[in-house]
């Protein structure tokens, strides 16, 4: 599996073509472009040469040897913000073929909690933005988030299945899961597989959507690489462990993006070996 890391690592402080810079230095190949983040300001979707930017970043990271091969939208699935179609658009021009765009999981201030109203609402909004995905050659991503009916897995997995489009598909995060007791072998219970994953780790009820490295949580993450084996995953280790380089002073933050890396390349190499067998 490639591994890739998304941008996300850095905090808004920071401009994109910076983040480019240094994670390109730790010795990553791979992004996801983090427009949940790079909002707001100067950032890169929201200032007027967005797309000039967002070009000559893919230039930059063309030279480098980095790809972006993940995006993740700024909003939920029902914005019509303009940064979201910017998000759509600027994700193809970086040369990533998926993009998450989180579910909607409340309205009007009302968590959501019934799945088939959960189900209505996000087949809606999500076919509003197929178009969009076919123009910009992306597949969507929905994602197992942290509210009420948006939790399980398989609410998700009926969602992609209720939208029914080439273009839609979900990923599944690690941490979110653990948070609520649901662990790797859920997937053998699932009919669709991911297309994508999150990989953070957690300490699971009770302590938050922690974000960090593999090893530092409590997940068991031979488990979990021996299930995707199983189960016929075959796309990328993506990598959302962003909160202890994001939070660190600067002087720390390649280090700990070296060891998020380091971390990384070990799963990898622990699911060739399996693979091998």
């Amino acid at each position: 599996m490639d591994i890739v890391t998304t941008t996300s690592v850095f905090p808004p402080s920071y401009q994109a073509e910076e983040v480019l810079e240094r994670l390109a230095g730790v010795g990553f190949t791979a992004l996801d472009a983090g427009f949940d983040y790079f909002i707001g300001g100067d950032r890169l979707l929201a200032v007027d040469n967005w797309r000039e930017r967002v070009i000559a970043l893919r230039k930059r990271a063309d030279a480098l040897g980095v790809r972006f091969t993940h995006a993740h939208a700024p909003f939920n699935v029902a914005s019509e913000d303009v940064q979201q179609y910017r998000a759509l658009e600027a994700a193809a021009l970086l040369g990533a073929k998926f993009i998450v765009v989180h579910p909607i999981h409340e309205i009007d201030g009302r968590i959501i909690v019934d799945v088939e109203e959960f189900i209505r609402v996000n087949v809606e909004a999500t076919q509003k933005l197929l178009p969009y995905a076919e123009k910009f050659d992306l597949t969507l991503l929905s994602e197992n988030i942290l509210w009420q009916a948006s939790v399980h897995p398989k609410n998700i997995v009926r969602l992609v299945k209720e939208v029914n489009s080439p273009r839609f598909g979900w990923c599944y995060d690690t941490g979110h899961a653990h948070f609520y007791g649901i662990d790797p072998p859920i997937l053998r219970e699932l009919d669709v597989m991911p297309l994508s994953l999150h990989i953070q780790d957690t300490h699971g009820p009770g302590y938050g959507d922690e974000h960090l490295i593999p090893g530092y949580g409590n997940i068991d993450w031979k488990e979990f690489l021996e299930i995707l084996h199983e189960v016929g995953y075959t796309g990328e280790l993506v990598l959302e462990a962003h909160h202890q380089s994001y939070e660190a002073p600067d002087e720390q933050k390649d280090g700990i993006l070296a060891e998020l890396l380091d971390r990384a390349k070990k799963m990898n190499a622990y699911y060739d070996r399996i693979a091998a067998q």
